[in-house]
């Protein structure tokens, strides 16, 4: 398929596959927060399952604080490990987190394709669409 953004366009493959797969993920959780009903269910969901993650907060604009603030009190409240990404969107902090700890990252957000080729990072990129868990198996641009 292709996906057309603001910064070009790419020719990505999508392969179903699972998070358990994974020994730890870095997430942007904005996105992924943001398809679900009930936010909240993404943090009980990482707590329960006890999968190795590295939440990934947006928090480089004025407008995203309240919201980070709020993840970041579910971070505590689920004993989960967050980090706040100041200063670029969070699917580009959790793709060079990814890179330097040898993770997977998980989001919805095709921006974090582009990073990984520009870090010229081969990390598994994870992509939630429709409910389901799939890997970018081939990216070009």
């Amino acid at each position: 398929m292709r996906v057309r953004k603001r910064w070009g366009s790419l020719r990505v493959k999508l392969m179903p596959d699972a998070l358990e797969r994974y020994r730890c993920l870095a997430v942007d959780v904005f996105s992924v927060a943001a398809s679900l009903r009930d936010e909240e269910e993404l943090f009980r969901g990482f707590a329960e399952a006890g999968l190795s993650a590295i939440l990934v907060l947006d928090a480089w604009n004025e407008t995203q604080l309240p919201l980070a603030r709020r993840y970041l009190e579910l971070c505590a409240k689920y004993g989960l490990d967050c980090v706040p990404s100041e200063h670029r969107p969070a699917e580009e902090a959790a793709v060079e987190l990814a890179c330097r700890d040898n993770c997977a990252v998980l989001t919805r957000d095709y921006d974090a394709l582009r990073r990984a080729l520009e870090l010229n990072c081969e990390v598994p990129i994870l992509i939630v669409r429709r409910g389901r868990v799939y890997r970018a198996v081939e990216v070009k641009p």
